[in-house]
């Protein structure tokens, strides 16, 4: 009898500790799909892209810039034209994965100025790796081709009231507020989801 019981104990020991048997929860976030195809490769999950050359924030869930004007924090599907000669495919992207890295700043612009000019990162477009096949195809603008513009042939009125209400939609907010900017309305009147 002695010998059942510790038969017994023994079995449901093995039971109990198996590690086959055992549990184990794993949450892995990944948001290959999200990034855009000027997004840097080598990042399974990346929340915001921070770019030092233009000191400008790009949400990926949100497909939204935020950069800064005066001292507000503005967000919007695209940036201004000030940034139109900017190529995003070529220019250095750090990943920050801190919620409002805005409020970061002055740490990101001391700490990534080293990356101003750097052109040796592979954005995603031209990557073989195959996990970014679906990412390729993310072909964001970081500026509206469909504004009406005098400089490109548009028939578009090249006023100073067309030009100062440029982002009139979009959102802004005090450089030090613990909120996040809201997200801008865009130019034909409708909002990102």
């Amino acid at each position: 009898m002695k010998k059942l019981i510790i038969a017994i104990s023994i079995l449901f020991a093995v039971g109990v500790f198996n590690p086959l048997s055992a549990q184990v929860n794993i949450n892995v976030n990944v948001n290959v799909d999200k990034q855009p195809a000027w997004g840097p490769t080598g990042y399974d999950y990346a929340g915001y892209y921070y770019m030092p050359d233009i000191n400008v924030y790009y949400d990926i869930t949100n497909a939204l810039f935020y950069y800064l004007t005066g001292s507000k924090w503005i967000s919007a599907q695209y940036l201004p034209d000030k940034y139109r000669k900017y190529d995003l495919y070529s220019m250095y992207k750090v990943v920050v994965n801190d919620k409002q890295p805005w409020l970061q700043n002055k740490a990101h612009k001391k700490n990534y100025s080293q990356y101003k000019g750097d052109k040796t990162q592979e954005p995603i477009r031209y990557s073989n790796n195959t996990k970014y096949n679906n990412s390729k195809n993310n072909t964001n603008s970081w500026v509206n081709t469909n504004r009406s513009d005098s400089r490109s042939g548009n028939t578009g009125s090249n006023s100073t009231e067309s030009k100062s209400n440029n982002n009139r939609n979009n959102k802004t907010q005090d450089n030090n507020s613990q909120r996040s900017p809201e997200r801008a309305t865009q130019q034909n009147g409708s909002n990102r989801k």
